[in-house]
């Protein structure tokens, strides 16, 4: 059962496999004089057609390939295929004989393997599942033959392709000597044999061991495409020759390729433990070629991601798996942003989501280059090739070539009449490449100078690519706007939208006119959040209006659903700036219409963003008309949102649903007696605190924390004892730690404010004056911030603050002047309000000026 072969690499080859024998921190200057030249022997097994358990078609693919290349790189190869037992008994023992007599072993095994008891077995193409009940005997245990590599050889490799799922049937045991073992699900466990064993007095002088892994240990490893090869294996043909790069750099990349291909489902696991650089290649690869210089970049990468923290991973898979493009090419754009990463993770999530959507587009739309140049055609593919690997700059590169031979043909095109207007739409596509690229590499003024350049070659030619590329550049433009908070840019954009829409029909709304017009929408909404007025968002809201009432859902639904998106998102923001819950009402129909129009089933996230739009303006209509009933309206809005809204789905946009949910939760609590919505408020704010950590987003914490307690306080209210008002002031406290007053003025304000008020009842409920004066002092803070020129309304209600403190101590302390000056700033709030007309606040003022009135009576 099962193939053997047995070869000896070419005498050409024999020169690749050296070990430096420089220590690690000398290894840079010493590199050349002191790599010698090595003996290898491997060992390469494939398992692919077991009797008894699940066949795997791949292995047996993989095993010749990595055989083939392991000869190239001068090993002495002995090949196993589908051995049973004694078979790859046989086989490892004659590896273990020859390994005595050179420098590195290599052991490449790709087929089933478990894990179980400590131990990791391979399991041979004749086992079943009777095989458990002898483990030792049927299977074939990695430890041992670690532990004999170890004793016999100076450098051991065992590389293992063998965390696929488990085989065996669900909840199986192994019998060993010291008892049964459950055989893990998926994946093969840490090694014993991994840990860096102890010398032997009379082994070889030993320079390390390392144990690869297909998956993380615990977790299954996938086989590939029928009749290919598996991810692992693809990678380590792709790498593992690399030459002028150590080995834990190789396997490095090795990794980081497999985890890029898989879109981040699988990780590979190396533990190593040399003690000297170990090379498969004596000379750094020159990059002579075209494919060299993208495969050069491309490791260049992949030793990138390898650095990149775990929370900005999560950030690119989730836009990576939202938009189903390559995780590759996403870090490549990631890379091409250098300093200009943002560190906030939301914007860093909205900025690599935008470059999705672009990217998608730009797949969609792409078609072979029908070109006669032969030099465009080559550079333009490479490009591509060079985009796909994550390598921006060559594909930048390549476009530049590109762009050069248009220039050079430019200068000639005019002289072939019939041809004139093809080329100068082969042109416009080279440059609209180029302007694809720029832009996925956050170079948008860049771009948008190639999509300017793409339409000066069409604009006498074809009037539909002339429109499509200004449309670009304007987008390209406002993108950057943005991006770098530019006002010029995006009014710039804004005048370019302009210029498209002139090349339109002006009779009618056509799906071009109506993406023209959305596009310039959201650019004036944009530039309408920086101003301190609203006439920009009421122009946006204009936009949007006429695009829904258009009649554009008959020919392109998907274009009125964004539209009515946008218009509930400008109409939300517009009613903040004023006070008046027409926008709110509105925006709810708003996004209600775009939710109706798709399915949660076939666009989960933009229906539930859409849905939590919606809550958002029911909220903000509760709020403002102090109605429970739409507040418990919005409550069920931002609850079903998160049903389709899962954490897994979008963890910002979860966090970020679970705050509003909490804060409507409180809103509704604070209006009624008892705790249960309170507490669930409490619960909602925990639950977003666990995405938006202080690490992670500093000043989105400290809202949450600043929410948290405003819930904790109104709980605390209800409750004997002063624990939960406790628990609300460290809330606060944790707050201010982030929002100081240089970097967040308005918001440490509010902070202060909440902090003096809850002070304040603790200290009333204590009969502690030094905390009630700890609530004043912490009200007079805010008023350096809240005045009655910046901030009348909140100046307003720290009056009324202030003046409840002064009324606690003035009555404590029998101080006439204390409650004198507790009646000046209540009348001072009172008057206010009965001005910006708020009567449903006089019973309030009129019940505290008779406390006063009474306090001051009982002094004389």
């Amino acid at each position: 059962m099962g193939m053997a072969d047995r070869h000896r690499g070419t005498t050409d080859a024999a020169f690749l496999l050296a070990l430096c024998l420089a220590v690690f921190f000398h290894a840079s200057s010493a590199w050349a004089e002191d790599a010698r030249p090595m003996r290898g022997v491997a060992l390469v097994i494939g398992e692919s057609r077991y009797e008894h358990l699940t066949a795997l078609p791949n292995p047996a693919n993989d095993a010749r390939a990595v055989d083939r290349l392991l000869g190239e790189l001068g090993f002495d190869v002995t090949s196993v295929t589908d051995g049973d037992k004694a078979k790859l008994d046989r086989s490892l023992q004659r590896f273990a004989e020859d390994a005595a007599g050179a420098d590195v072993a290599l052991l490449y095994y790709s087929g089933h393997g478990i894990e179980a008891g400590g131990e990791n077995y391979l399991v041979p193409v004749s086992a079943a599942p009777s095989s458990l009940a002898d483990a030792g005997k049927n299977l074939v245990a990695l430890s041992g033959l670690l532990a004999e590599l170890k004793a016999k050889v100076p450098v051991a490799i065992v590389l293992l392709d063998a965390c696929r799922t488990n085989p065996f049937p669900a909840g199986a045991s192994i019998t060993t000597a010291s008892g049964p073992a459950p055989v893990a699900a998926a994946g093969l466990g840490v090694t014993r044999g991994a840990v860096p064993l102890a010398d032997t007095p009379d082994a070889p002088q030993s320079l390390g061991e390392v144990i690869g892994f297909a998956a993380e240990p615990g977790h299954a490893a996938l086989d590939g495409d029928a009749g290919g090869n598996s991810p692992y294996a693809a990678a380590l043909l792709k790498h593992l020759a690399a030459g002028g790069f150590a080995f834990g750099d190789v396997m490095t990349m090795v990794a980081e390729e497999v985890y890029v291909q898989t879109g981040g489902r699988q990780r590979p696991w190396t533990n190593a433990s040399l003690r000297r650089l170990l090379y498969f290649g004596l000379t750094p690869e020159q990059a002579t070629g075209d494919d060299a210089e993208i495969r050069g970049e491309h490791r260049k990468l992949l030793l990138t991601i390898a650095t990149t923290p775990a929370d900005t991973r999560r950030i690119v898979e989730a836009a990576a798996n939202s938009g189903a493009v390559p995780l590759g090419t996403l870090y490549g754009l990631l890379g091409a942003l250098g300093k200009d990463v943002p560190g906030d993770p939301r914007e860093l999530d909205r900025l690599l989501r935008g470059q999705t959507e672009h990217l998608k587009a730009i797949i969609a739309e792409r078609q072979a280059l029908t070109s006669t140049d032969v030099d465009i055609v080559r550079l333009s593919n490479l490009a591509e090739k060079a985009l796909a690997d994550g390598a921006v700059t060559t594909a930048i590169k390549f476009q530049q070539q590109a762009k050069m031979r248009v220039a050079q043909l430019s200068k000639t095109v005019d002289k072939a009449e019939a041809d004139i207007k093809a080329r100068r739409i082969e042109f416009a596509e080279v440059y609209s490449r180029s302007g694809d690229t720029y832009f996925l590499a956050f170079q948008q003024m860049k771009a948008a100078d190639d999509y300017g350049k793409a339409f000066e070659q069409v604009r006498r030619y074809d009037t539909g690519l002339a429109w499509h590329y200004k449309l670009a550049q304007a987008n390209a433009i406002r993108a950057f706007g943005t991006f770098r908070g530019d006002n010029k840019a995006l009014q710039a954009a804004m005048r370019t939208f302009g210029e498209a829409a002139k090349l339109l029909p002006q009779d009618r709304m056509t799906p071009q006119m109506v993406m023209t017009q959305n596009d310039y929408g959201l650019a004036l909404y944009m530039y309408g959040t920086r101003q301190s007025g609203s006439a920009s968002l009421e122009q946006a809201v204009a936009i949007f209006s006429s695009i829904v009432s258009s009649g554009i859902r008959q020919t392109d639904p998907s274009l009125w659903t964004e539209a009515q998106s946008n218009l509930g998102t400008a109409l939300v923001l517009l009613g903040t700036r004023k006070s008046g819950p027409e926008q709110y009402q509105q925006a709810a129909l708003a996004f209600a219409a775009a939710r109706q129009a798709i399915t949660r089933q076939d666009q989960p996230l933009k229906w539930a963003l859409a849905r939590k739009g919606e809550a958002d303006a029911i909220a903000w209509i509760g709020l403002r008309g102090n109605n429970p009933d739409q507040l418990r309206e919005a409550v069920d809005a931002y609850q079903d949102a998160l049903t389709t809204l899962t954490r897994d789905l979008d963890p910002l946009s979860w966090a970020a649903t679970q705050d509003a949910l909490g804060s409507a939760l409180w809103a509704i609590g604070d209006r009624l007696d008892g705790s249960e919505m309170l507490q669930r408020a409490v619960d909602a704010y925990n639950a977003a605190l666990t995405e938006n950590t202080r690490e992670r987003v500093p000043l989105l914490w400290a809202t949450e924390q600043s929410n948290l307690g405003n819930a904790l306080s109104s709980l605390g209210q209800r409750e004997t004892g002063t624990a939960t008002l406790e628990r609300a002031a460290d809330a606060y406290h944790n707050a201010l730690e982030e929002w100081t007053r240089e970097r967040e003025p308005f918001s440490w304000a509010t902070a202060h404010n909440n902090l003096a008020r809850n002070l304040v009842l603790t200290g009333e409920r204590t009969g502690n004056a030094a905390t009630v004066e700890a609530g004043l002092a912490s009200y007079r803070e805010a008023l350096k911030e809240w005045t009655r020129q910046t901030a009348p309304l909140q100046w307003a209600s720290l009056q009324g603050g202030v003046g409840a403190a002064l009324l606690i101590l003035g009555r404590d302390k029998a101080d006439a002047g204390i409650l004198r000056d507790a009646q000046d700033a209540m009348q001072q709030a009172w008057t206010f309000y009965q001005k910006a007309g708020y009567p449903r606040y006089d019973g309030f003022f009129r019940d505290r000026m008779a406390e006063i009135d009474k306090a001051m009576t009982a002094l004389k």
